[in-house]
């Protein structure tokens, strides 16, 4: 058995199609057929049941677990043979949210470069959810995103703590509440990350529950016993930020986030340093917001 017709075989089995594991692959059907026949005469078994889509057999249930281990073990051994010959070569893939990508790797991936200019990186940007997927599968070397509570065979590293905050326009606040803007404003500080009964009727735009902030504002909106009016979902940051300041609906978002995503119409119209009342800001012009922790 060769390590070429291991990482065809891994592919096969979790593509479940010739056709989508060829194109993955970038060789053709005839190609990859033939691996995996030579692979099953090599072990003696049958590898696959031949439907659509295609099925392990339990001898291919049992491969497969010992085929990932190999190809785990091949990829860690070609970075330790690059590493001992001196020559820093080869590919970094880190997965991340799309939004999260564009301001948090930036720097790092900018030092990086300097320590390790001959390792070319590659960033696959995906939901959380699919971003776990693609990892255990080995598609992926690390994810930068949030951590399921379960992760057998998988180090988790913490790289930052920050708040979430609570985006809301003037106009918006204005249309749902009128003249009592100022008081529900004011209640919301008073309460301390926690939502008054008044945002059961204001509109939400939301990230998935596999988001960090989309999984926040889920947490709070049980807390404050308010079924939410969801105006819009996506896991587009930077989208949801500017319906935000549209007046579309409130939104979660990370603070540390919303400098580089905030179109810079809403940056000028808010103030540099804004007022802390408890843990609520209250920035002049076009937002509003509360910090959610995460």
């Amino acid at each position: 058995m060769n390590f070429l017709s291991m990482k065809y075989f891994v592919v096969l089995a979790e593509e479940r199609s010739f056709t989508k594991a060829a194109e993955k692959l970038h060789v053709t059907q005839q190609t990859l057929s033939a691996h995996v026949a030579g692979l099953e005469k090599e072990s003696g078994a049958k590898l696959f049941i031949r439907h659509v889509p295609l099925e392990l057999t339990d001898a291919g249930r049992v491969f497969y677990r010992y085929a990932r281990i190999i190809r785990r073990n091949e990829m860690a051994l070609e970075r330790e043979l690059t590493d001992a010959a001196g020559m820093g070569r080869g590919t970094l893939r880190i997965g991340v949210a799309p939004s999260r990508g564009q301001v948090v790797l930036t720097p790092v991936i900018e030092s990086f470069r300097k320590s390790c200019p001959g390792i070319r990186i590659r960033l696959v940007e995906m939901a959380n959810d699919m971003l776990w997927t693609a990892l255990a599968r080995d598609e992926i070397d690390l994810v930068l995103a949030r951590a399921p509570e379960a992760l057998p065979g998988i180090a988790c590293i913490p790289f930052a703590e920050e708040d979430s905050v609570l985006y809301l326009s003037d106009d918006l606040a204005e249309a749902l509440w009128g003249e009592k803007k100022g008081e529900i404003l004011s209640s919301l500080s008073e309460r301390n990350r926690e939502l008054p009964e008044s945002f059961a009727e204001c509109p939400f735009l939301l990230n998935s529950e596999s988001d960090i902030t989309g999984a926040l504002a889920r947490r709070l909106f049980g807390d404050a016993a308010i079924d939410p009016v969801i105006a819009v979902e996506s896991e587009s940051m930077g989208t949801m930020l500017k319906l935000c300041v549209d007046g579309a609906g409130a939104y979660f978002c990370p603070e540390s986030l919303t400098e580089k995503l905030l179109p810079r119409s809403a940056q000028k119209n808010s103030t540099a340093s804004p007022s802390r009342t408890g843990s609520t800001r209250f920035p002049s012009g076009t937002r509003k917001v509360l910090n959610g922790g995460v």
